[in-house]
């Protein structure tokens, strides 16, 4: 049996052919490839009280310029949460994120609106867990 340690679960989880993108404290957070150059970090194994795993999902306004953030946040939930839900997962948060120009912060790109999804797993069902989000498409798109 692994020690519940971020250096033993992260090999675990790299040794299983999950990339890890960096562990802060008791957080591991999973490398998701965007472009071979571009890599974002939506999925944590959080080890606070066992094992957890959670996940973020989102929808974008530049994808929907008409809809309201409730109609955003209901897409995401009625999509995500539709195949997340059944696997034991459940809503822990949504937020509205301003996702601003990284040259003049005072311009607003685009506002994402998530949902973030956690559920307590054991050792031996963590690279499942992690596995099946990293297939999961977590960005809505129209």
């Amino acid at each position: 049996m692994i020690d519940l340690d971020v250096q033993s679960v992260a090999k675990a989880l790299e040794d299983a052919g999950v990339e890890i993108y960096r562990h802060v404290g008791d957080e591991i957070q999973v490398a998701e490839r965007v472009r071979l150059h571009i890599m974002d970090s939506g999925i944590r194994v959080v080890l606070e009280q066992g094992v957890r795993v959670r996940f973020t999902a989102r929808s974008q306004q530049s994808d929907f310029p008409n809809a309201l953030p409730d109609d955003l946040f209901a897409k995401v939930r009625g999509s995500i949460g539709e195949q997340a839900n059944p696997r034991g997962y459940a809503e822990t948060k949504s937020a509205t994120v301003q996702v601003k120009d990284p040259v003049d912060d005072k311009r607003v790109l685009d506002v994402w609106h998530e949902v973030t999804y956690e559920k307590s797993s054991d050792l031996d069902d963590l690279v499942d867990e992690v596995q099946w989000i990293l297939k999961l498409d977590k960005y809505i798109a129209p």
